[in-house]
């Protein structure tokens, strides 16, 4: 028996994130039974300079792509590979980009109740798939809501002590220079950066399971 623990960095606003996450279950999914996987979730802000409110998607991306063509160019790029994975990127012009650090504080509290993983795939679908802003608090407590998560959850995402915690996160992962997601760390010691395939994945998983023994 193999025990894997994954701590997975990443941000709720990151197509390569979900892409990654899909992936790596494909690649989880061939490892069979003789291994434990425990996956952690762990706070990153692509944005980070990201008013309260959030920003216009098309203006906010069209600056940092450089134009309106590079970032439709990014888009249609980005929607191709999702299709290959089966999932569904749909953009449109009224898209806002929305400030994480809340979503983040609501990751922190469905971490406690066990249920960090089917939230944060439902807040990828929620934005990505379905386009809602999720850095509003009604809409994370809907999203939260629709996976078994319960008012006292909120509560807790909501106080100052999951706040404090998330900064304290995002600040140590910033100390360790990771400035790209998704990034996997392995039982605290192997780092792997970027959405590989599931091929690449399950070779890394198999190759330190090995070392593990």
């Amino acid at each position: 028996m193999a025990d894997l623990r994954i701590d997975i960095i990443s941000d709720v606003v990151c197509p390569w994130c979900y892409l990654g996450y899909s992936r790596l279950k494909q690649a989880i999914e061939q490892l069979g039974d003789d291994y434990r996987i425990d996956i952690r979730w762990q706070p990153f802000e692509l944005h980070p300079d990201m008013p309260i409110k959030g920003a216009d998607r098309e203006r906010y991306l069209g600056e940092r792509f450089g134009s309106p063509e590079k970032l439709n160019e990014a888009t249609h790029a980005i929607q191709q590979v999702g299709i290959e994975a089966g999932i569904q990127f749909n953009f449109s012009e009224k898209d806002r980009i929305p400030n994480t650090k809340l979503a983040h504080q609501f990751v922190l509290a469905a971490t406690k109740s066990n249920l960090a993983t089917p939230f944060v795939l439902a807040l990828f679908h929620a934005y990505f798939t379905d386009g809602k802003d999720i850095g509003n608090q009604s809409i994370l407590e809907d999203v939260a809501l629709s996976i078994g998560m319960k008012t006292s959850d909120f509560e807790y995402a909501l106080s100052d002590e999951a706040k404090a915690l998330t900064q304290k996160k995002l600040q140590h992962l910033r100390s360790l220079e990771i400035n790209s997601v998704p990034t996997y760390v392995i039982n605290d010691k192997y780092m792997v950066q970027g959405a590989h395939d599931p091929e690449s994945f399950l070779k890394v998983l198999t190759d330190i399971a090995e070392k593990q023994h």
